[in-house]
């Protein structure tokens, strides 16, 4: 090779070697930039989102136990809390004996009317379409609902367990109490049934008897009774001596009350009253969770499974009274509205009538189930009275 063709290809390489060196650059330069067009996104690493810190709209149920350091939360309107000094009186009564409005304000609502209603109107209207066992007894089953949600079928022995679902449910609205779940009427083998009509042979239910639907709840939790009601030698001790010094267990507490009242105005052995019974055999139950009660994550507590309630419970109430009676003793604590309410049921004597108008008006079911006899309505009088008199007595003692 000559010596101009060297020098033509030594040119050749060079002009190549810098037409590769400025497209390097130019790609790296265009990676590094990428342009934004339909069709393409630059990927980014995902940002950490900062959620808002949430105030509870109920201070934390807790055992009532102070802490360590000696402080307590103390509870103010609108549900915020702060750190109180333990050795300062926590101001959660008015008159001796009623819970203060700001406290009252600060318990979980519960089960809402406005939820309540629109629950039965969708349940009554919703097929089953699919079964399984669950929801307690062998014989009740935990049921999906057209939309997908879930449902508790409650088959009672007899139909006074079944009345004593239904009519504890209306009870509790007759009073105000919002912590029993909604409940409706179901006839076996009705339209509602069509899509499990096979699988209704294997529960043994009796084609067209009535059986109630409740919603199935989540993410529940057991809950221990209060402290006031734990003492070793199996004594109770008055609730309200628990609010000498405030607490974040108040609210619980105050939720307490209702369903001591509640319980005795049924005549329900199931819960609370089972526990006591079994003291005589087993001096830990009052440590582990009561019977049919949950605390939801709101901290409501539930009353669940009510057949007891009312016409079971009014039957045998000769061997269960002794211990209804004894938790009614501790209680001095009370809300306005619970104590109101009893107060024109007890002097309108009325009280199975206006549960029978509320009954007969929300479940149209009502009168193939039947309701209340008379003497179960008197007993159910008398009972509101025992209660009423029972506040007034609190009332004498400490206001």
């Amino acid at each position: 090779m000559g010596y101009s063709s060297r020098m033509k290809a030594a040119v050749a390489l060079i002009i190549s070697g810098v037409l590769l060196l400025v497209g390097g650059i130019f790609w790296a330069w265009k990676d590094s930039h990428p342009t934004d067009h339909p069709g393409f996104l630059p990927q980014r690493a995902p940002r950490a989102l900062r959620l808002p810190a949430l105030s509870p709209q109920t201070p934390p149920a807790t055992e009532g136990l102070p802490s360590e350091n000696n402080t307590t939360a103390i509870v103010h309107p609108g549900g915020t809390t702060h750190a109180g000094n333990h050795s300062q009186p926590f101001n959660a009564l008015e008159q001796g004996v009623f819970w203060a409005r700001a406290l009252e304000r600060a318990l979980p609502r519960g089960f809402s009317d406005e939820y309540t209603l629109h629950w039965q109107e969708f349940a009554r209207m919703a097929s089953v379409v699919a079964m399984e066992k669950g929801c307690g007894r062998s014989t009740n089953r935990l049921v999906t609902l057209s939309d997908g949600s879930r449902a508790c079928v409650r088959y009672g022995i007899n139909p006074e367990q079944i009345q004593g679902e239904v009519l504890s449910f209306y009870l509790s609205r007759l009073l105000g109490l919002h912590t029993v779940p909604p409940c409706i009427l179901s006839k076996v083998g009705g339209s509602q049934w069509a899509q499990v009509h096979g699988e209704l042979g294997g529960t043994g239910w009796t084609p067209g008897s009535l059986v109630t639907i409740t919603p199935w709840l989540y993410n529940l939790s057991s809950v221990l009774p209060p402290l006031a009601l734990r003492a070793q030698d199996g004594k109770l001790h008055p609730l309200r001596e628990e609010l000498r010094w405030g607490h974040a267990g108040v609210v619980e507490l105050a939720q307490w009350g209702d369903l001591i009242l509640f319980d005795y105005l049924t005549a329900n052995f199931d819960r609370l009253v089972s526990n006591l019974f079994s003291l005589q055999w087993d001096p830990r139950v009052m440590l582990r969770g009561t019977n049919n009660l949950h605390r939801t994550p709101d901290g409501t507590l539930v009353l669940l499974d009510n057949e007891a309630g009312l016409v079971h419970g009014y039957r045998l109430r000769d061997t269960w009274d002794k211990y209804n009676g004894q938790l009614l003793g501790t209680v001095c604590l009370f809300r306005r509205g619970v104590v109101r309410r009893l107060r024109e049921l007890y002097l309108s004597r009325k009280a199975a009538e206006e549960l029978h108008a509320l009954y007969a008006a929300r479940e149209p079911l009502a009168a193939d189930l039947g309701t209340l006899t008379e003497q179960e309505a008197q007993i159910l009088q008398d009972r509101v009275g025992v209660i009423y008199r029972h506040v007034q007595t609190c009332q004498g003692k400490y206001s």
